[in-house]
């Protein structure tokens, strides 16, 4: 399960990092949770999972975002089809500096793995104007 693993978070770091919050969506149960600063985002359905992350890419490009990349996967298998995954990322300006460095878990279940929830570790900075 592991290298379904990568491949989703690689596929997922590739739509975002594209402004493709359908292919992100479509990676995602709904209903969906995220979880920011503590607080508790629900997502009723599809088209809200899609304005949740498109407001979010928009604020990446807008900070000059070009690339995100994980450093590293942790997984946590949570019986046969169940897996907690810690990504640490990092994002990248066109000109390779580093404008953010971050931790994100994924609750993901099923076979291939879809993405249940996720949860930002760390407090998030205003990216954008």
């Amino acid at each position: 399960m592991s290298e379904q693993i990568t491949s989703l978070i690689e596929r997922y770091a590739a739509s975002y990092m594209a402004g493709d919050a359908e292919a992100i969506a479509a990676m995602c149960d709904d209903p969906f949770l995220a979880v920011r600063n503590g607080a508790a985002i629900h997502l009723a359905d599809r088209g809200a999972i899609v304005a949740h992350f498109a407001a979010n890419m928009a604020a990446y490009r807008a900070a000059g975002a070009a690339s995100a990349e994980p450093l590293e996967i942790d997984v946590l298998e949570q019986g046969e089809v169940a897996v907690l995954a810690t990504v640490s990322w990092v994002v990248r300006g066109r000109d390779g500096t580093q404008l953010r460095r971050f931790r994100t878990s994924y609750q993901l279940a099923g076979d291939p793995p879809r993405i249940l929830a996720n949860v930002n570790h760390d407090p998030r900075p205003r990216l954008g104007p």
